[in-house]
Order: C-alpha cells, then structure tokens, then sequence
C-alpha cells in the first residue's frame, strides 16, 4: 500500500512546482507543507525605520501598484526519510515561483518609502528588511531540524513580488526551497487579500488550517 501513497505524493510535488529535486523513494527527501495566508500591499512600522541616511519612515508600499508580499506560513517539516539526518531549514532559501518568474529577498529599489518617490537602496535595505520581518514573520530565521516529523510550527514569512503576476487569479503560490532535496506543498486554501499590514493593519493569518 505504501507505493500508491509515494507515487501520489510525487505527483503533488511534480502539480505544484514544488520540489528542488526528486527522490523517487523519498528516502532523501525533506517535505514541507504551508499555507499561502495573505496577500498584503503596504507594511506599516510600529516604530519608525531609522535608514543610513539619516531619514525615519513609516511604512513601504511597492514600486509597481500591483506588487505585494505573499505570505505563507510553514506548517509541518518532514525529516523523517532513511537517508536524511538532519534538515537546515532557512527563511531566505524560500522562493516563489510563478508563470516562469521567480522571486525571493528583498532586492534594492524595489519599494516606495513612505508616500514618496525615494526608494530602498543598497545601504538601507538590511534595515527595511529586518522592520518587516518584525511586523509580519514569527519563529526563528533558521533551524536545524535533527531527524523527525514536526507538526504544528506556524512559521510565517512574507516574500516580495514586486510585480504583476500574469494570469494571477489570486489562488495559493507555489514555494520553492533552494537547496537539498525538498518537496514543497501547500494545502491549497486561497489566501486573503489585505491592503495595510503591519502597526496599523489589519491581522494575518498565525496558523496554518488542519
């Protein structure tokens, strides 16, 4: 019986874009299931962002007027197969990956500051980059996930897509996870659409559904 279950698992993984590589025993591989919980299209700051250059701001909005973080939580972390130790889980190895694009960290002048027409450089982009994650993201940036099955983690994180996304009807986004061999699904619940996030926005989503 345990054969059908593989092979269905593999064709999820092949369905949902969601494997750096495959294991056709799945005795290497790591599986990793998330929610995709929210679209959100500016990030507030409860404590204004002191950049290098001497200037404090309030929030970021994307460059493009239909860019938008995604945000996921990550549910449960597989560890269990054969031949697999042991899992280096990394918040910034996650990607998504959409009608041939792939996003990932935050990249310089890419976003609004404020209502205004400066934008993120290279100097202070760390900083906007640590101010969201304090917002938006819980649990640890990194972990090292020893041989197991790890249910109920409710890691969440935004990832940037600054753009459009062509025939985006709003559905779950695949995810990525480079490096190692992975296998990456979502339990297909559509995510909400929030406008504000952040100090003075709405709520997000903290748990992944059962």
């Amino acid at each position: 019986m345990r054969k059908p279950i593989k092979s269905l698992l593999l064709l999820s993984c092949l369905l949902a874009a969601g494997c750096t590589s495959v294991d056709p025993g799945l005795r290497n591989t790591v599986i990793l299931h998330y929610q995709h919980v929210a679209n959100v299209h500016r990030i507030d700051f409860r404590n204004p962002v002191l950049l290098r250059r001497n200037e404090a701001i309030h929030f970021v909005q994307p460059l493009e007027s239909q860019g938008f973080w995604a945000v996921f939580v990550l549910c449960s972390i597989d560890v269990t197969g054969a031949k697999v130790p042991a899992f280096y889980y990394d918040i910034d190895r996650f990607r998504v990956q959409f009608g041939g694009r792939r996003f990932g960290p935050l990249r310089p002048y890419t976003l609004r500051l404020d209502d205004s027409i400066a934008l993120n450089t290279r100097t202070d982009t760390a900083a906007i980059v640590d101010a969201i994650a304090a917002e938006i993201h819980e649990g640890p940036p990194s972990q090292v996930f020893r041989h197991g099955f790890y249910t109920n983690l409710d890691y969440r994180f935004a990832i940037y897509v600054p753009q459009a996304l062509s025939d985006y009807a709003g559905e779950e986004l695949p995810l990525r996870y480079v490096g190692g061999t992975t296998m990456v699904l979502g339990n297909g619940t559509p995510p909400s659409d929030i406008p504000v996030a952040g100090a003075d926005g709405a709520g997000i989503a903290a748990r992944c559904r059962p």
